[in-house]
């Protein structure tokens, strides 16, 4: 007797494909996730360096705590804390 489909719990060579398609297409993207935050939180950094910087060196009050405003929304951006950029 062939074994069933619904008796050997569906694993056919289509189904073992599109999950090896599904698998690598979560790979990839939780990599370009990982990336993603990291590259959000260097740039959070770097626009926190500049803000403070130009507290220190008396630079213009206004741009520095924008700079520093807009360090925190890219840190925050990056933990999910508030909606992302993209859809």
């Amino acid at each position: 007797m062939a074994p069933d489909i619904e008796m050997d719990g569906g694993t056919t060579e289509t189904d073992r494909g599109e999950h090896v398609g599904l698998s690598r297409s979560a790979v990839r993207n939780g990599i370009l996730d990982a990336v993603g935050t990291v590259a959000l939180l260097g740039f959070s950094l770097l626009a926190l360096f500049i803000g403070v910087r130009g507290f220190f060196i008396d630079s213009s009050i206004a741009i520095s705590g924008a700079f520093i405003v807009i360090s925190c929304l890219l840190a925050a951006a990056a933990f999910n804390l508030i909606p992302p950029f993209r859809n």
